[in-house]
């Protein structure tokens, strides 16, 4: 939607890239747009911008369908209680805008099983008992200790994350995406961790080798991009949620979304068949993934997160909110952890990639007064976060 400048107002989101008259980027597509970045544009004589659109008003057929499917996926769920009606809508929209272009529903990724499943007592003995985790790569071993110091060298922390180009590579597109709104771009790890913060970008930048620590998912259990779109649409709603709230700082929710699922990320790598077989057994009995997860492999994949970020020395505000996020208030801290829940259950509304699970995780009411955000505000991070995760999705790739 084209806009004069003057009619713009604050949390509008830009459409297409803003760039001065010498070509240089000023706002990046997807930014949202804030008092001070509009006084900016004014500044610098930009008088016409494209904008965001409303939605087009879905017809009363297509959204009677879109919402048997919405229920459907709901099934066994209480939707009276909030955020109850507020994730049936999100549902219900994502599906209509689906079949309004002509794509299979949601659940397009969640295959039945084919031929007779095992159970658990006819696949080989897995005992956690003497459970070691994965090492750390020799880089990610060391941002973790000096993030750990008392007090942080900037020159220790951006030497060791230069010491990987690709890193490197990876942590600049991510701070270049426009969930920072920075203007200009950022072209070197000292630079961000000027606009960033040291603790911050050490953060991004351990959470990125953390995720690629496991390698890729096969194509038999799920596929890896869709469970990389789930986790940064957690991060992104996460980041979004701790803004509006205040309950933790903005990327230690971000690093916290990003690595909610990184315990099912581990099954699925290092352990495919069994994780097939689990997912396949929650689909022939109509159970949660997490209660398979727990017959297979001894604990669920939020518990199995814990113990690996633990073992890996990582703050434990962080560990425990991964692994209280499916049930915040059994974390010490709850805030964190019921954060990054009400972002996971956001995102399984929206149909934002895949986590392997094919119902949605239980929506827990006690969150709200945890997490006090209202209808209005969590439609409003949906549609921001719907906006940002195409161009942070391609900064992963």
């Amino acid at each position: 939607m084209d806009k004069r400048i003057e009619h713009v107002l604050p949390g509008e989101i830009l459409a297409a890239d803003i760039t001065d008259r010498a070509g240089r980027l000023l706002f990046p597509k997807g930014a949202t747009l804030t008092e001070s970045a509009i006084a900016a544009l004014r500044q610098r004589g930009v008088t016409d911008l494209v904008v965001v659109g409303e939605k087009v008003p879905l017809n009363a057929e297509l959204l009677e369908k879109a919402t048997e499917r919405a229920r459907k996926y709901y099934s066994g769920h209480d939707l009276g209680k909030s955020p109850g009606p507020i994730l049936l809508g999100l549902r219900t929209e994502a599906e209509a805008q689906r079949m309004e272009r002509g794509l299979p529903p949601l659940l397009r990724d969640c295959r039945k099983p084919v031929g007779p499943v095992q159970s658990p007592s006819e696949l080989p003995v897995f005992c956690l008992d003497s459970f070691e985790p994965p090492q750390l790569s020799a880089v990610a071993h060391e941002l973790n200790l000096a993030l750990l110091a008392p007090e942080p060298s900037s020159q220790r922390i951006v030497e060791i994350i230069g010491r990987s180009p690709g890193l490197t590579v990876r942590l600049l597109r991510l701070v270049n995406t426009p969930i920072y709104g920075f203007q200009g771009k950022v072209e070197t790890v000292s630079r961000a961790v000027t606009i960033v913060g040291l603790r911050e970008v050490g953060m991004l930048a351990s959470s990125l080798l953390m995720v690629e620590q496991f390698g890729v998912i096969p194509k038999s259990v799920i596929e890896m991009r869709t469970f990389i779109e789930h986790c940064l649409g957690c991060a992104l709603a996460s980041k979004a949620l701790a803004e509006a709230t205040g309950l933790a700082e903005a990327e230690q929710a971000f690093v916290a979304g990003l690595l909610h699922d990184i315990g099912r990320l581990y099954f699925f790598t290092s352990f495919p068949e069994r994780s097939r077989y689990c997912i396949d057994n929650a689909l022939k009995h109509e159970r949660p993934l997490m209660t398979e997860e727990s017959l297979f492999f001894g604990v669920d994949h939020s518990r199995m997160g814990l113990r690996l970020l633990d073992e890996w020395g990582m703050p434990a505000a962080l560990s425990q909110a991964v692994g209280a996020h499916h049930d915040p208030m059994q974390a010490e801290e709850p805030g964190l952890a019921g954060v990054v829940h009400l972002a996971d259950v956001l995102v399984h509304a929206m149909g934002l990639g895949c986590s392997g699970a094919c119902g949605p995780p239980e929506a827990r009411p006690e969150v709200m007064d945890l997490v006090p955000v209202g209808p209005d505000q969590l439609a409003d991070i949906a549609a921001r976060i719907e906006n940002q995760l195409g161009a942070i999705v391609a900064a992963f790739e």
